[in-house]
């Protein structure tokens, strides 16, 4: 996913947290905590995470470390008020250098937004994006449309376009740049009797393509999710997972990632999750 998309995403979900209401927003404090570990070619992964939802907020602090004995904490902040939505992020690396994103968006008419996203590299350098975009409704569906301004790439012109038809989804967006320049997505995706499948193109600023697959199923104990990439040169890179759980919070995951040189590995591993109240 490229800068831009980033950008688009980010604030694509901070306008859909500002028209969507949040149903934890009435509720109590929840808390759920979690910790996997997986066996790795390279050797134990370990992964720890506390999620708390309170009334407009949801905070999540999560910490893993690698093979290699190396660990990443990540601190995470969503808060949704009147007509206001910020996302923080920061993530702390094992030699204490620090990567920031904070993204806040303002609710300023009727499906018309403003929205902001500030990153700060661990090399201390800043970079800035802003937008104004509106929210559109379309006999089945919604457009999205804006203007970002970028510190790197000048302003791109934004349009996101999403329709449900006969139990489809589908989405087509696009970025333009000021060069004439653009970068294209296409997807569809529904879901039917546990299972959901999906697939879509992304085309580049040259004209190249990457498609994928993929697809999603429960099982009697959890649930089998198979991804198929191809990229503009032909090759591709394919993951099979499978989850199993045991009823009671615990579980395995076994995962297999075939790469584009055509060589594939395998990572297995438990998980614990922990609900509370």
């Amino acid at each position: 996913m490229t800068l831009k998309q980033r950008y688009a995403a980010a604030a694509l979900a901070a306008i859909t947290a500002l028209t969507l209401s949040a149903p934890f927003d009435t509720a109590d404090a929840r808390v759920r905590r979690g910790q996997a570990s997986a066996h790795t070619e390279r050797g134990n992964v370990t992964a720890r995470s506390e999620v708390r939802r309170e009334r407009g907020t949801r905070t999540r602090d999560a910490t893993m470390t690698g093979a290699n004995g190396r660990q990443r904490n990540v601190h995470d902040e969503r808060t949704r008020g009147d007509n206001t939505y910020t996302h923080d992020r920061v993530t702390t690396y094992n030699d204490g250098s620090q990567r920031t994103v904070d993204t806040d968006v303002l609710r300023t008419g009727q499906g018309e937004y403003s929205a902001s996203r500030e990153v700060t590299g661990r090399n201390g350098e800043t970079r800035v994006q802003t937008g104004e975009f509106e929210r559109t409704r379309t006999e089945n569906g919604h457009t999205l449309t804006g203007d970002i301004n970028t510190t790197n790439h000048g302003q791109i012109d934004y349009q996101r376009d999403v329709s449900r038809e006969d139990g489809v989804r589908s989405v087509n967006s696009s970025a333009t740049f000021e060069d004439g320049t653009a970068i294209t997505r296409s997807s569809s995706g529904s879901c039917a009797d546990g299972s959901c499948s999906s697939s879509g193109v992304v085309t580049a600023r040259n004209g190249n393509q990457t498609t994928w697959d993929q697809s999603r199923t429960r099982t009697e104990n959890g649930a089998v999710l198979s991804r198929d990439i191809t990229y503009a040169d032909g090759t591709t890179r394919a993951v099979d997972r499978e989850r199993a759980g045991n009823g009671d919070g615990t579980g395995t995951i076994t995962r297999t990632v075939t790469g584009r040189d055509g060589e594939t590995r395998t990572q297995t591993g438990e998980y614990e999750v922990e609900r509370t109240p």
